[in-house]
């Protein structure tokens, strides 16, 4: 009967490691197969138990308890619902909070050696999921590929997460290769975290560098105070204020190369184009390319007439919801040409290709591994928002009226929010208050976790989430697990620019790894910050 018991348990440590292997390796490519491999999580914890569960050999069983109650905050705050709906949709989406910790808790505990090979999966796929994404933009000719958006199969912000995970444990891989029972060179690592850290600027998630800049600052801070040995203290101090300059004076000059303006005088403008058609010049419109106001010297007919001489798609089209003509417009205007006949006949076949495909700047036609044009459209989008008022399409600028409506309605509930469900409804009422340029399908909350949470379920449901998060993790020895705390102190930082933690992909990603970790770290990499 123990052999049998034995044979038993070593069968359903085997299902439960295939079912991590394939939970992990679907991340950076389907969010349908992530809610499959969840489900089959689940199924097997529930439908395969051990004779002996290896969990409960842990002293602080009531631990599950914690990641459990944050489904159970969302499932009080019903109480307060006026559209069960609605909440019922909340819940379905948080759903992973009770769902995967669950699975974790009543699966066995994995051996080192298999903890390893899930996460090098996990690093492979991620990485396998990069390759492709450079190749659809190196084949971007064949594939019209339009937007760097679609560069990855999943949400690029999300696979921007996974990419720092990735950075994370490769990095822990390289500086403790000796001390796994995977044999694989260190200089493997060290070539897999140089492409991972191109790759995510590549990738063009401002959101994600953030987060990566961030969570490596605060690390190299941390090891600055960590490290006896002075050459090394100065090291990482050089490193620290590198890592904050670097960024910084590359902003500088996206700003300043921004506002450094071409003055015109309105009295001296000319009236005329060469052809003899009338420029139309509209000096209160401050909107402007590479220093050139964009709408002067402006002559549509002739543009009309010269761009459908050349394009099958035609001046008055819609073009990524815009007329085309207004991305031609601000084209032209980029390379410091009138938007007239003269004009058009200075672009080449690439430029017109260009605007076909919605690029606004010449500059970003050779910036296509380059994080510039992200920095630059930001930078354009906060100018005209701090000019006119409107946020419409406008990612970063959407989001301030976001927090401003979040900031509002947290003042009327503090204590308690206003439930599960009610979003909608209470944020268009703020909305609506504000006097928002927001168009209504445009409205939406917070674009950070933090302020949602607040929003939802006031600074108590606030402070308990936060203190269900962490609390196991120092409560089971985690004080000094280098892979755990830079994830948990990356989605920390991820968390301030989006609500991460109420998305299919952000959530069931958080919490697989939080699963994962919490319950299988290894004593290795519990008991050693490198």
């Amino acid at each position: 009967m123990e052999q049998k018991t034995v044979l038993h348990n070593k069968w359903r440590e085997n299902v439960f490691f295939v079912s991590l292997i394939v939970a992990a390796s679907v991340f950076p490519f389907s969010e349908a197969l992530v809610s499959i491999s969840a489900g089959l999580l689940l199924f097997q914890s529930l439908a395969f138990q051990l004779s002996k569960n290896r969990n409960k050999e842990l002293q602080y069983r009531s631990i599950i308890l914690y990641p459990i109650s944050i489904f159970g905050v969302y499932l009080i705050g019903t109480i307060f619902t006026l559209d069960f709906s609605f909440a019922l949709y909340e819940l379905k989406k948080v759903a992973f909070w009770l769902i995967i910790p669950l699975a974790f808790y009543l699966s066995p505990r994995l051996s080192d050696k298999r903890v390893y090979l899930v996460l090098l999966i996990f690093v492979i796929s991620v990485t396998v999921a990069s390759l492709f994404s450079v190749g659809k933009v190196v084949l971007n000719d064949y594939l019209q590929i339009g937007d760097f958006r679609s560069n990855s199969m999943v949400s690029h912000i999300r696979f921007s997460f996974q990419v720092i995970l990735s950075l994370i444990l490769v990095s822990w891989f390289a500086l403790n290769s000796r001390k796994i029972p995977i044999k694989i060179h260190p200089l493997v690592f060290v070539g897999v975290f140089l492409w991972l850290g191109f790759f995510l600027f590549f990738l063009k998630s401002l959101l994600g560098i953030l987060a990566f800049i961030g969570t490596l600052l605060v690390f190299l801070v941390f090891m600055v105070f960590y490290t006896k040995r002075r050459k090394l203290k100065l090291l990482l101090i050089a490193l620290v204020l590198l890592v904050i300059l670097i960024p910084s004076v590359f902003v500088a000059n996206v700003v300043k190369g921004f506002y450094n303006f071409e003055n015109i005088d309105a009295s001296e403008v000319e009236k005329y184009t060469p052809s003899g058609n009338t420029y139309s010049h509209n000096f209160e419109d401050g909107t402007r390319e590479n220093g050139h106001l964009v709408n002067v010297y402006v002559c549509e007919k002739e543009l009309r007439q010269e761009w459908n001489k050349r394009s099958e798609i035609k001046y008055d089209d819609d073009l990524n919801g815009y007329m085309l003509g207004a991305t031609l417009i601000r084209y032209l205007t980029s390379l410091g040409y009138r938007k007239d006949s003269v004009g058009m006949s200075k672009l080449t076949e690439n430029d017109i290709q260009l605007v076909l495909e919605g690029v606004t700047n010449y500059k970003f036609k050779n910036y296509s591994f380059s994080i510039y044009p992200r920095i630059y459209e930001t930078v354009w989008e906060l100018d005209y928002y701090t000019r006119t008022g409107d946020p419409n399409e406008k990612t970063l600028a959407q989001r301030i009226e976001f927090v401003k409506a979040s900031v509002v309605l947290i003042k009327e509930n503090p204590l308690f929010g206003i439930g599960t469900g009610n979003w909608v409804k209470e944020y268009n009422e703020v909305y609506d208050r504000m006097e928002t340029k927001l168009l209504p399908e445009k409205r939406g909350p917070s674009h950070n976790q933090y302020l949602n949470y607040l929003v939802k379920f006031g600074l108590i449901g606030f402070l308990w989430i936060i203190f269900a998060i962490l609390y196991p993790v120092f409560r089971l020895g985690h004080r000094t697990n280098f892979t755990f705390i830079l994830f948990l102190i990356a989605y920390a930082f991820a968390n301030l620019g989006d609500a991460n933690l109420e998305s299919h992909m952000g959530l069931s990603f958080f919490v697989f790894f939080y699963s994962l970790f919490l319950w299988n770290s290894t004593s290795e990499m519990k008991k050693s910050i490198l």
